[in-house]
């Protein structure tokens, strides 16, 4: 490669032997592709989306939103999970940016289009909900987005997908593909959301882009509730989202990963906790 460093990230230097070696013994995203599944329990947070809602008398707040947020100080508290792995360097984000798919309506005829979302480690709920408000707002508006528009343009023109996509991979390769390019496309996100229970489906496993940047992949289904037993109190009915994971191994261990889910699940349980900035100097690089 012709730079170190790239638009979208710096390559880490603080990275044990046995870790900077993996890139070299497995080669793609997919082969070191780990695959985790988690019921989320959401009680909690379907109750504090439906108060906040009453109280400001407009449905501003949703649960997509809320898992969004908590991702958001997850990734900002454990920041090992916004790296990723470009040939056979290890490195962190510049930003932190979440992307996700937007129908336009829910029919299976409307067209479907990306949503990409720039967050601070810092942002509250209310700024994370207010961000995710307005790309929703946009991406469901009749304008064409950067990247549809790139798309068609290609499409457009004999042999412009080749010759975009090849041109495109030669200087990402280079690591000196622009920043107009990289900020306009999902895949070159900290990772990718799918929320599949917004139309009902079950939660698949789902493969890790080569393209782009995304090393982690969240997909969301269908509610769901269950019979659950809390403190040693009576057992109850509650509300829960089954989240599957794939996430590309080599940017951090099992034990980070683990502790990234508790949290994350830790947040979804008391949403009140992301009404405040985090601590960042609490942060387990």
């Amino acid at each position: 490669m012709l730079f170190r460093d790239r638009i979208d990230g710096k390559r880490c230097s603080d990275i044990a032997d046995f870790k900077a070696i993996m890139p070299y013994i497995m080669r793609s995203r997919n082969e070191s592709a780990v695959f985790f599944s988690r019921d989320l329990d959401v009680e909690g947070a379907i109750r504090y989306v439906k108060a906040r809602n009453t109280a400001c008398n407009e449905n501003r707040y949703s649960l997509f939103g809320l898992v969004l947020a908590a991702g958001v100080r997850t990734f900002a508290l454990k920041p090992r999970l916004n790296r990723f792995v470009h040939r056979r360097g290890i490195y962190e984000h510049s930003k932190l940016s979440f992307s996700f798919i937007v129908k336009k309506r829910l029919t299976e005829e409307s067209a479907e289009t990306n949503a990409k979302i720039y967050f601070d480690p810092d942002d509250t709920l209310d700024t994370v909900m207010d961000r995710f408000n307005a790309a929703v707002e946009k991406a469901r508006g009749e304008e064409l987005g950067p990247d549809d528009r790139e798309v068609l343009a290609a499409h457009q023109v004999p042999g412009g997908k080749a010759l975009a996509s090849g041109g495109f991979r030669f200087l990402d390769r280079f690591n000196i593909a622009p920043a107009g390019m990289i900020d306009n496309d999902p895949l070159f996100t900290s990772a990718y959301f799918a929320n599949l229970g917004s139309i009902g489906l079950e939660t698949p496993y789902h493969h890790l882009y080569e393209w782009g940047s995304a090393s982690l992949f969240v997909v969301l289904g269908r509610m769901f509730q269950k019979e659950t037993t809390r403190s040693g109190g009576p057992s109850s009915l509650r509300h829960f989202i089954n989240m599957k994971v794939t996430v590309d191994e080599r940017i951090a261990d099992g034990i980070y990963f683990a502790h990234s889910a508790a949290l994350f699940s830790r947040l979804l349980l008391h949403p009140e906790l992301l009404e405040a900035k985090p601590d960042l100097s609490q942060a387990e690089g």
